[in-house]
């Protein structure tokens, strides 16, 4: 199978550039540090769906040390974090974790990403401002640390 090279936002402006070129697909934003476990983790993972998903998303990494325009406004404080917007709006999806804004886990595997994704563009397209997981991602917060 195919691997796609997966695009860098290497400033503020190709992030906002990003978000406002998609009419129809969904954006997705990976931030963290490029060299980050976390981050080289879901970076395999997003590698490996991005095909799948391109007739209704497009995946792009960002590096927070070299773009911080937007560690405050996101609140980029975990290793890696997905953020997903549609027509310029960010898009808000309630995992059971408390955090609607963002997806700051890693899961474990290509079809589970797939669906989630699904489920926000699905959602998206339908006008809702938050879209509900398909799965419930609670159980993350309780395993410690963040």
């Amino acid at each position: 199978m195919g691997s796609v090279f997966l695009p860098h936002l290497n400033t503020g402006w190709h992030v906002d550039q990003a978000i406002l070129s998609e009419d129809d697909r969904l954006v997705i934003i990976r931030f963290g540090r490029d060299d980050d476990k976390e981050c080289m983790l879901m970076d395999e993972l997003l590698n490996k769906i991005a095909i799948k998903v391109s007739q209704f998303a497009v995946i792009y990494l960002c590096d927070i040390d070299k773009v911080p325009d937007f560690n405050e406004m996101y609140e980029l404080y975990d290793p890696m974090t997905l953020i997903f917007f549609f027509r310029n709006k960010h898009m808000m999806c309630d995992f059971g974790t408390g955090n609607n804004n963002k997806m700051n886990f890693n899961v474990s595997n290509k079809q589970e990403l797939i669906d989630i994704i699904e489920t926000i563009y699905r959602g998206a397209t339908k006008g809702k401002g938050l879209v509900v997981a398909p799965k419930d991602y609670s159980y993350i917060n309780k395993r410690g640390g963040r």
